[in-house]
């Protein structure tokens, strides 16, 4: 379990779903190949690098973190919650691009903007 917490694998693992999602969208069977065979290989683990510091591998250690703390949380209704409204959007997302629904699509965008600019306000002070 500890060998996909590595911030190469972790990026193996988002390469992985962008692909998949890419896969569901176009109908792809090559690109679900692609995406399942670069799910299985961030799950190896792999002799590479420090990964250098950037961006990507800043926000992939962040990921990497919120991953360990949410494992080692205690399963309670708040966990619980969060994990079935997860898994509620990841299934509307999945239906919108399999149908490509775009107008689903641009709400859940939408949304995720607002989620966005609502926690930087919070780290900024503002309080709406």
């Amino acid at each position: 379990m500890s060998r996909h917490r590595q911030p190469w694998n972790w990026s193996l693992h988002a390469a992985a779903l962008v692909l998949f999602g890419l896969a569901l969208f176009a109908h792809g069977y090559l690109l679900l190949a692609a995406s399942l065979i670069l799910l299985g290989a961030g799950f190896f683990e792999l002799d590479l690098p420090a990964p250098p510091e950037n961006w990507w591998f800043g926000l992939a250690r962040r990921g990497v973190e919120w991953e360990k703390n949410w494992s080692a949380a205690p399963w309670n209704r708040v966990k619980w919650s969060r994990l079935l409204g997860a898994l509620l959007l990841a299934g509307v997302l999945v239906w919108g691009l399999w149908v490509r629904e775009l107008a689903a699509l641009g709400l859940l965008f939408g949304f995720a903007v607002l989620v966005w600019v609502m926690r930087r306000n919070r780290e900024d002070g503002i309080d709406p």
